[in-house]
């Protein structure tokens, strides 16, 4: 568990979804990394492109008030397709490890969810425990 569960800083692994129209997207993994400076949210993300084999690069600007979150990815170099600024809102799990919401784009939303990732000692503790014989 993170020592400091509203300090959202860390590496992220996350989908979002469209919403259940013929036209809409599949589901997308994405990797999003934050650094969280008091409330304040800056980071990125990585993601697949939805309309070729590349990788979409976005940048993440928002803030956490206690466990409500919110913030914007704008994609940078990945095409027209990509030009508008999705908005994100969010609740912070009590524990500091999941955030779950809704996206929204124009008329498009959906939801999304990310889960902390383990690093370091936290890993290899979890680990650990996991092999554990029971």
């Amino acid at each position: 568990m993170n020592g400091n569960c509203s300090d959202m800083t860390g590496q992220w692994d996350g989908t979002f979804s469209y919403p259940d129209v013929p036209e809409a997207g599949p589901i997308t993994p994405f990797i999003a990394t934050i650094c969280d400076a008091g409330g304040i949210l800056k980071g990125s993300v990585l993601e697949p492109h939805e309309f070729d084999s590349s990788t979409a690069h976005a940048t993440v600007l928002g803030q956490r008030i206690g466990r409500s979150v919110h913030f914007t990815k704008t994609y940078h170099g990945a095409g027209e397709l990509y030009a508008e600024t999705v908005l994100y809102f969010g609740a912070l799990s009590e524990d500091g490890e999941y955030v779950s919401g809704e996206w929204q784009i124009e008329h498009w939303r959906g939801p999304f969810e990310m889960t902390r990732e383990m690093s370091g000692v936290e890993g290899i503790e979890a680990e650990a425990k996991a092999e554990a014989p029971a």
